[in-house]
């Protein structure tokens, strides 16, 4: 009991002298660009201009996590910068204004996976450690800027240093609870040395989805560890076993997971906020099995206002679409709906996507001729 209130009295001191920390960057980088600027607006502009450098130093910081990734051949999925979210793609990428959840907002994210091929701490050390990393970089290069540039530039150079080094000095101090920093992941990933360790399981099977391993080739007891772990990891679960179920064209078994899937929503029922999204996505799959079973298009998923569907799931739609059309009988415009989801499909970064849409596309393409369900 004493150890536990320790750590927590020690977690909230680490916590306040990061805010000290962000907070001193902010108005040091205020306070000299404000000592050079010749405005009525003052100080109000000087400390608008620094957070603007602030918003440019978390895009520093999390660029370095980016290069940290792709330098250890790490798929990268998404990039977030304060409400502005970034998704890679195979062939470019797409952003859009996110605003983040009340209690859970971060300046900025990078949501990688590792490579199955390469150790897994050494990847994950080089990609936490890049984004401090450029900070202190940066602020150096700013600082050298200084010597070489006089008047405005100096300052604007000066003052980006500052809140580089105090953003990245502030990244670096290690959290025990809550959010964990990029300094209390260095120190776990340094610690790690068994990469088959049971908390790792969600790590494996994502990494080897987004490698192309489909769900039936998934190991096993990772998804069973994960159905035993806390949320959203059992929901996770669930869409690992019922991917595995959709390419085979089992709709029964694929079914059958639907009395699962209510069983956890009930046993976690406090504790699914910010899970909406994932959970609607599971209930469309159902949808689209079930209809696939019954042949019954009014089995299919009608809402689609939420637009994270579209978002993270850019073949969906147009797979349940095609299904709509081949069950009304309307073969010509199905295949033009299927060929929507397989192109979605084929450019998204986790490559056991496009293999799973085509197998499910053949499936489509054999159904019955007649439609057997109203529209």
């Amino acid at each position: 009991m004493h150890s536990n209130k320790g750590l927590g009295a020690l977690n909230t001191l680490i916590r306040g002298l990061q805010a000290v920390l962000g907070l001193a960057g902010w108005l040091g980088a205020a306070l000299i660009l404000g000592l050079h600027l010749r405005s009525d607006l003052e100080p109000f502009l000087s400390m608008i201009l620094a957070f603007g450098l602030v918003i440019a130093a978390v895009v520093v910081h999390e660029g370095g996590h980016y290069l940290g990734a792709r330098l250890n051949a790490m798929p990268v999925l998404l990039m977030r910068v304060a409400a502005v979210e970034v998704q890679v793609q195979r062939r470019g990428w797409q952003a859009r204004w996110s605003p983040q959840l009340k209690g859970r907002r971060l300046g900025g994210l990078v949501l990688s996976v590792i490579n199955p091929l390469c150790s897994m701490r050494r990847q994950m050390l080089w990609m936490v450690a890049m984004g401090p990393l450029l900070n202190l970089l940066v602020s150096l290069a700013c600082l050298a800027l200084v010597a070489l540039t006089p008047g405005l530039v100096a300052a604007v150079a000066l003052a980006f240093a500052v809140v580089n080094l105090s953003m990245g000095l502030a990244n670096l101090l290690p959290t025990l609870s809550g959010h964990a920093s990029d300094g209390a992941l260095l120190i776990a990933w340094w610690r790690q040395r068994n990469e088959q360790s049971d908390e790792l399981a969600p790590m494996r099977l994502l990494g080897l989805t987004v490698a192309g391993v489909p769900g039936e080739q998934l190991p096993a007891a990772d998804i069973a560890l994960l159905a035993q772990g806390p949320m959203p990891q059992p929901l996770l679960a669930i869409d690992y076993r019922f991917a595995a179920r959709l390419n085979q064209g089992d709709w029964q078994a694929a079914l059958q997971l639907e009395q699962e899937l209510e069983a956890v929503l009930q046993t976690h029922a406090q504790s699914l906020t910010g899970m909406s999204t994932l959970i609607t996505l599971l209930r469309i799959e159902l949808g689209f099995a079930r209809a696939c079973l019954q042949q019954d298009a009014s089995c299919l998923w009608g809402d689609w206002t939420d637009r994270d569907l579209d978002w993270f799931a850019p073949w969906l739609r147009p797979r349940c679409e095609a299904l709509r059309a081949f069950l009304q009988g309307d073969r010509q415009q199905g295949e033009v709906h299927l060929q929507r989801a397989l192109q979605a499909a084929e450019n998204s970064v986790v490559r056991a996507h496009h293999p799973s849409e085509v197998l499910l596309a053949q499936y489509l393409r054999a159904l019955p001729l007649a439609s057997s369900s109203p529209a």
